[in-house]
């Protein structure tokens, strides 16, 4: 018997071959390249959720303490504080600031000024916010 061709087995090794070989030869897709921009917009949605808590709410304080690598939400009232939400940083960046606490008042303005960087220490790019003293106005500088 005398058959031309490629069993469905072959064909299906040599895709398989194909595509290890094309993965290494290009080079790897930079998943980070957003992740920048989503930190600094998470950080700016979470600011501007605690202080619309506190202009919104009676009772519990709402405020936020930033650390190095992370942020957590805190929410408290009569010395019981508690974390609410945490996030984390990935390996790679990190966060400067000049107010390790960020908290507004009643109506809406922060108990001080703050500018708050987050930066990819691999790359040096960088992403900033500012929190305005008096209006309380959050800004996200590019």
């Amino acid at each position: 018997m005398d058959k031309k061709g490629f069993t469905l087995i072959e064909v299906i090794v040599t895709i398989g071959l194909l595509i290890i070989l094309l993965s290494l030869v290009f080079p790897k897709i930079n998943m980070d390249r957003y992740y920048l921009d989503k930190v600094s917009k998470e950080l700016l949605y979470d600011l501007k959720d605690i202080k619309v808590k506190m202009m919104t709410t009676d009772g519990p304080t709402y405020s936020m303490t930033i650390s190095d690598n992370h942020y957590m939400l805190k929410i408290g009232k009569n010395k019981r504080i508690y974390q609410y939400k945490k996030f984390e940083l990935k390996e790679g960046y990190k966060f400067i600031y000049s107010h390790q606490d960020v908290a507004f008042n009643f109506n809406g303005a922060p108990h001080q000024s703050q500018t708050i960087k987050i930066i990819n220490t691999e790359t040096d790019e960088k992403k900033e916010i500012s929190i305005v003293l008096g209006t309380g106005r959050i800004l996200l500088l590019e």
